[in-house]
């Protein structure tokens, strides 16, 4: 009964601590901080860095019922380690599979271009597996990061929640929200006034890696 998470940013340590405390989950958590990772396959591709993902979140299935690898970059590799180790889990899986819960007009809003292809390509599969009808938004918001970098997690929030802001008004109101990266989760309150279900990585993650450990 134990979970392990592969992160590219310390701070989703405490973002996990807190959500498994909440869920009452007292099995033994281990926690894997490499944000070298996330920084090369934006640089290089994730080519450069399949190696050791694999490697590392092999490695951590081991000795763990669930490992979740908290990078949606990086998630396409993770399934891939999940062929051989099903308990590994790409942190956006349950999100998208949610957001189709919704309805087919998702605005799904990143701060990397790294995640927008993994993020955009598996909510497709999801699409196709479940057999529902897609017609996402991509919205890149891409004057976030740089508050991010610099540890402004308000100002980080706020340039999130103005494009989102920007986009609904321009192209009216999606089905739902779909934050596609976990440190995104901190704009979700700012976006409460357009009534929308506001979908946010790490909540559902949480979940799902605690009902592989039962």
């Amino acid at each position: 009964m134990s979970i392990a998470f592969l992160h590219t940013a310390a701070l989703h340590q405490a973002t996990f601590d807190r959500l498994l405390a909440e869920r009452a989950f007292h099995g033994p958590v281990h926690h894997l901080v490499r944000d070298d990772l996330l920084q090369t396959a934006r640089d290089l591709g994730l080519d450069a860095v399949a190696e050791d993902v694999t490697r590392l979140l092999t490695d951590l299935a081991k000795n763990a019922d669930a490992v979740v690898c908290t990078c949606s970059t990086l998630g396409p590799l993770a399934d891939l380690v999940a062929e051989r180790h099903p308990q590994v889990i790409r942190i956006d899986r349950p999100l998208m599979e949610a957001a189709l819960t919704c309805g087919p007009n998702i605005l799904l809003a990143y701060c990397l271009e790294s995640t927008s292809a993994p993020s955009l390509n598996l909510l497709a599969d999801c699409a196709r597996a479940a057999e529902l009808p897609l017609s996402p938004r991509p919205l890149h918001c891409g004057t976030a990061w740089s508050h991010f970098e610099r540890g402004d997690m308000l100002a980080y929030a706020a340039a999130i929640a103005r494009d989102i802001d920007a986009e609904i008004a321009a192209d009216g109101r999606p089905d739902c929200i779909l934050l596609a990266q976990a440190s995104m989760q901190v704009a979700a309150p700012l976006l409460a006034e357009h009534g929308l279900p506001v979908l946010t990585l790490p909540p559902l993650a949480a979940d799902r890696a605690i009902a592989l450990t039962r």
